[in-house]
């Protein structure tokens, strides 16, 4: 049979082995060189080494979360601070709202890092959202929150992590 349009080469079965060996090496090969170049990439971060507790309490977008603060915040309420609120905790890893006879309000920073892959650290939180005046309302979140500039809110997203497993385990 002559070569020409449309003409298919095959293969011996020796041959065959050695181009699928040489496909697995180049596959494995930019594997190898697209998560090292992931790896090395520096994570931005836009939340501070300190007075993060601060931060939070100014800057912590209620607005993205689910909480008791849904049913009774305006437009213009969107941060603790929006409410009047000042913590009775604030540290690098912990911010607490504790009002006797009305509401508990917690945020537990279990880790600090760039747990979705964008290239931004992230703060793995664990909310506790608990009525004290007589209601039953008491939920425990795990939350991802992320600040995408120095100017911006920080933002629960969408992503699944285990912050208060995590938090119980501290």
């Amino acid at each position: 049979m002559e070569a020409g349009i449309g003409a298919v080469h095959r293969y011996s079965p020796a041959e065959e082995s050695r181009l699928m060996r040489s496909r697995l090496f180049l596959c494995g090969l930019v594997s190898l060189v697209l998560a090292s170049a992931a790896h090395s990439a520096p994570v931005v971060s836009y939340f501070p080494k300190q007075d993060l507790g601060r931060l939070l309490t100014e800057q912590f977008d209620l607005a993205s979360i689910r909480s008791s603060f849904g049913p009774r915040r305006t437009s213009a309420q969107r941060t603790f601070s929006d409410f009047g609120m000042t913590p009775s905790k604030a540290t690098d890893d912990d911010l607490v709202f504790d009002t006797p006879g009305d509401w508990f309000y917690e945020m537990i920073i279990v880790n600090r890092r760039d747990a979705n892959g964008d290239g931004i650290e992230d703060l793995e939180v664990c909310f506790i959202d608990k009525a004290l005046n007589g209601g039953s309302y008491n939920t425990a979140q795990s939350l991802l929150i992320t600040r995408y500039s120095k100017n911006s809110y920080a933002t629960a997203l969408s992503f699944s992590v285990d912050a208060c497993e995590k938090a119980a385990v501290k």
